[in-house]
């Protein structure tokens, strides 16, 4: 038995997830909690990243011109990936925990995708608006 069922005075019952450590079960969890705090420092990494995007592109620019206008909705939607990317964390982190309890392992692909799909989205969109000042 992987985990076990404990019942609470109140009659409610809640699954201890304390688990056998036999072959690499502990190896497995902590590699899990290890990827969410890597998911986590990315999602802020990307909240930084869109301030930083608002004050170079705001404040810092010698000639005003269209990538004013740009600055803020580029950041927000960084701001906005960084929070999709926490969100995604999350359901990551719980998702694999309740297949580890059950021996099992999910494959990632539909959240490799989305992440990968919404950075470059990103990307491209900065270094367009970036390449749109230049030639002005």
């Amino acid at each position: 038995m992987l985990f076990e069922s404990t019942t609470t005075t109140t009659g409610s019952s809640f699954v201890s997830l304390t688990l056998h450590n036999s072959g690499s079960v502990a190896r497995d969890h902590l590699a899990s909690e290890r990827t969410f705090l890597a998911y986590v420092r990315t999602s802020l990494a990307l909240a930084s990243a869109g301030v930083a995007l608002v004050q170079f592109l705001s404040i810092a620019s010698i000639h005003p011109g269209r990538i004013q206008i740009y600055a803020r909705p580029i950041g927000a939607s960084t701001i906005v990936l960084a929070i999709v990317l926490l969100v995604i964390a999350v359901i990551r982190f719980f998702s694999v925990q309740t297949y580890l309890t059950r021996g099992l392992f999910p494959v990632a692909r539909a959240f490799v995708f989305v992440v990968f799909a919404l950075l470059m989205a990103l990307i491209v969109v900065v270094f367009g608006a970036l390449v749109s000042q230049r030639g002005s």
